[in-house]
């Protein structure tokens, strides 16, 4: 192992092996930690048409899962170079039950009201309810090898239960009115009421409308090569709700005076906190040319979110501390989703089908409310929601010059200014923080194609693509950053100065790359056995398939994986934006038999 990756302690002689903070064998002698899941999904649905104009239907599920956590670090006499920590041992075990229950009903009225004009009602109900209960228990230090129970840990002993109910209510109604089968108007309304609105906020009113139109269909089409075009628009309103309790003031529980259990204040609550409400338009059109050997689908869409849910921070004289979450700010947000599929070639041997589709997002924060006197509010350590730019993006100092000096250390480091110039990068002040890109994709898509030989030979290929956003190479933060292991950090001469100061000193902006991606997703082949071979099984058909999945990336991230995030996201803020310890997507190579009889 190369001594730049190491420091003297962790050399190749030491009990450490080369290896930062354990043997490989190490860890599986000493961390057996066991997950047991069990899951049950299961639905009745009940359909009844008492009437020839009437039906209606009624669907009652449950999906359950239950999962089981034991996390184990034997009492360690063995391993010495792990810490005091590691060595005495400790164990855990969460109990996670999450159920979700629905109920949904719906009716529909069917007339035809003469004159080629039919009608068609429709009404119904939900009801959502999220439960889940989350019980705790963990302790550390064992007194003895061979013990492996919490009960058996002598330390920092505790006991945890949490819970959360989450239940939804809606309703709706719609109405739709069609002329010769080739017209449609469409109006329905929604209300809905949920358990993580404030006590202030009244159920919420969703509209809608849309229509079509077959244009093909009229007496008066005449366009040369397109058989079919139909025309469509809408207009329609949705919400997201809060997070549960977030609504709610609540206490914490302590050791108040004389070992007296008391309260104090936790989160302040917020009894006007409503949805986030979203309205959007949309227009498109529906498109079959040369017999439908191509067809195309377009849609424009144009969104606006109100009441956005923010957190702003709280007034100490109000007794409570840390955040508040409001309805503030405003998103808009547009783009274009377009699908092309055909079929160019198509005879007695081949015959050649594709499909490509793109879509583009552009999304701005319009407004902030009054949540902050400043035109942004952070949402993660580099992330803000800032004005004027897309939602959640990286704004940080960046870095444009440096040098080093003959010890290889960087000196005159400059970085560029909101304002467009530059300005040692040691300047403090939210003027330093400059935009390096969204988090999110603003273009993806994917392309697919599939040839047919002689009936019987089927092949297939798919790439598909993401560009136009940023992902944060959260393995180099460890490496360079926190341990210093990168080669960089003991040879800086053989690099760009400006990497070496953004290593040196701390900046990410060093850190934050271009992420589009596009990838070999699959290829495959498929080959249906003739039906004279199958009679002697008395099979109907049957076929093999080899396929490869995930077998070339393409991108200039330096990273491990484009697509990877954080521990999958679960820590939440800007680390779902990183990629860290995650294995790049594993290429697969699959053999399928399949036979029905």
């Amino acid at each position: 192992v190369p001594s730049y990756c190491m420091s003297p302690t962790h050399l190749a002689d030491s009990l450490r092996q080369g290896f930062w903070s354990g043997t490989p064998d190490s860890y599986p002698a000493l961390y057996p930690f066991l997950q047991d899941v069990g899951r049950f999904t299961g639905s009745i649905q009940i359909h009844n048409d008492p009437l020839p104009w009437f039906s209606h239907r009624l669907t009652v599920g449950l999906d359950q899962t239950l999962e089981q956590d034991h996390s184990l670090a034997l009492r360690n006499d063995q391993y010495t170079y792990y810490d005091s920590f590691a060595s005495i041992g400790s164990a855990g075990v969460t109990d996670t039950r999450v159920n979700y229950t629905t109920a949904d009903y719906s009716g529909t009225l069917h007339f035809n009201l003469g004159g080629s004009v039919t009608s068609q009602t429709s009404f119904g109900g939900q009801y959502y309810r999220k439960h889940r209960d989350n019980v705790e228990a963990y302790g550390e230090g064992f007194p003895a090898p061979g013990l492996t129970s919490v009960d058996a840990t002598t330390q920092n002993r505790l006991t945890a239960q949490t819970y959360e109910n989450n239940t939804t209510v809606g309703f709706y109604g719609q109405q739709q009115f069609g002329w010769h089968n080739n017209r449609f108007v469409t109006v329905g309304l929604r209300v809905d009421d949920n358990s993580a609105f404030g006590s202030n906020f009244n159920a919420v009113v969703y509209p809608k409308v849309s229509g079509t139109w077959t244009l093909s269909d009229e007496s008066f089409f005449h366009l040369p090569a397109v058989n079919t075009l139909r025309l469509r628009m809408a207009y329609g309103q949705s919400g997201h709700q809060p997070d549960a309790f977030a609504a709610l003031r609540t206490f914490l529980p302590v050791t108040g005076p004389g070992d007296v259990g008391t309260v104090t204040p936790g989160a302040v609550g917020n009894a006007d906190l409503g949805p986030e409400r979203s309205s959007e338009i949309e227009a498109g059109f529906d498109a079959g040319l040369f017999n439908d050997r191509l067809g195309i689908e377009f849609t424009y869409f144009t969104e606006q979110t109100r009441d956005a849910i923010l957190e702003r921070q709280i007034a100490p004289s109000t007794g409570f501390a840390g955040l508040q979450y409001v309805n503030a700010g405003r998103v808009d947000n547009n783009g274009i989703e377009v699908l092309l599929r055909g079929t160019p070639v198509t005879s007695d041997k081949v015959t050649w089908d594709f499909s490509f589709n793109v879509s583009t997002d552009n999304n701005k924060v319009v407004s902030l409310g009054s949540v902050t006197a400043q035109n942004f509010v952070a949402a993660g350590t580099y992330v803000q929601h800032h004005i004027g730019y897309p939602v959640g993006s990286w704004f940080q100092k960046k870095l444009v010059s440096a040098q080093l000096d003959g010890s290889g250390n960087a000196t005159n480091v400059m970085c560029e200014t909101a304002s467009g110039g530059t300005a040692l990068c040691s300047t403090p002040g939210d003027s330093m923080l400059v935009y390096l890109g969204r988090n999110t994709p603003k273009v993806d898509g994917g392309f697919s194609s599939t040839l047919t030989l002689f009936h019987n030979l089927r092949l297939f290929g798919q790439v598909d693509f993401k560009t136009g956003f940023s992902k944060l190479d959260g393995n180099q933060r460890v490496r360079c950053f926190f341990f210093g292991l990168c080669r960089e950090n003991y040879v800086p001469q053989d690099y760009d100065p400006v990497l070496i100061a953004g290593y040196q000193d701390g900046y990410p902006s060093v850190l934050i790359h271009d992420a589009s991606f596009a990838k070999l997703r699959e290829v495959s082949a498929t080959y249906t056995l003739p039906e004279r071979w199958l009679g002697a099984i008395g099979a109907h058909n049957a076929s093999v398939t080899l396929s490869g999945r995930n077998l070339i990336t393409w991108t200039n991230y330096p990273g491990l994986e484009p697509e990877a995030t954080f521990n999958g996201g679960t820590r939440g803020g800007d680390y779902s934006l990183w990629e860290q310890d995650v294995l790049p997507q594993l290429a697969q190579f699959v053999a399928t038999f399949r036979v029905s009889f």
